[in-house]
């Protein structure tokens, strides 16, 4: 219930503030499990993503966020549960492993941190590592506009337009896959960010 009206809200304040808009909802899998892959530039992705989706997300996010307990505890009500980014989080991979399973929709930074300029960049094998693992559909998108509005090291937004657009999902086979596993993870990780910078270009 309070991700519901958590929700809503934030979709006015976002169409108020951003004008925000949504295309390719359609290519979201209605049932079964999800792992929804976009570009990171803003504070502002996980939630123009969030109210975007037609269905429930679940999320990671760096574990330094929930050191004060109240901030902690509402991100926890919206689904969010913490990561460790210096090193391997089992634990964290392990969550988001069991909420694949249970056919939920969890959304993955590929690029595992904000850009600072704007510009894509290099993904990293976790994405893979979940996509080989659960065999879940990938829903690769892109943001566009959140860079504008709320860059790194910003303290406050701009009133910029913010669109997200949603690619056609993607799952990948272990059929004719390379043997090594952490090869398998990049050759994932990296057709996922193409799709990505695929919608960029239509985007632009």
């Amino acid at each position: 219930m309070f991700y519901a009206v958590a929700r809503f809200t934030v979709m006015l304040l976002f169409k108020i503030c951003f004008r925000m808009k949504a295309f390719g909802r359609e290519n979201f899998p209605k049932d079964g499990p999800v792992i929804v892959a976009p570009n990171h530039a803003s504070f502002l992705d996980p939630v123009a993503v969030g109210i975007s989706a037609p269905r429930v997300l679940n999320y990671m996010a760096r574990d330094t966020l929930f050191r004060f307990r109240p901030f902690g505890k509402l991100l926890s009500m919206v689904n969010v549960f913490p990561l460790k980014r210096e090193k391997g989080d089992v634990n964290a991979f392990r969550k988001a492993l069991e909420q694949l399973k249970e056919n939920k929709a969890i959304l993955v930074f590929p690029e595992g941190t904000r850009s600072r300029d704007g510009n894509l960049q290099r993904p990293k094998d976790g994405i893979g590592f979940l996509s080989a693992m659960s065999g879940a559909s990938i829903v690769p998108c892109y943001v566009k506009g959140s860079f504008k509005a709320l860059p790194r090291g910003a303290s406050f937004p701009r009133f910029e337009d913010v669109t997200v657009y949603f690619g056609k999902p993607v799952k990948f086979s272990a059929d004719n896959s390379p043997a090594d596993k952490k090869e398998r993870y990049r050759i994932i990780a990296s057709d996922v960010m193409k799709r990505i910078e695929e919608l960029k270009k239509n985007a632009d």
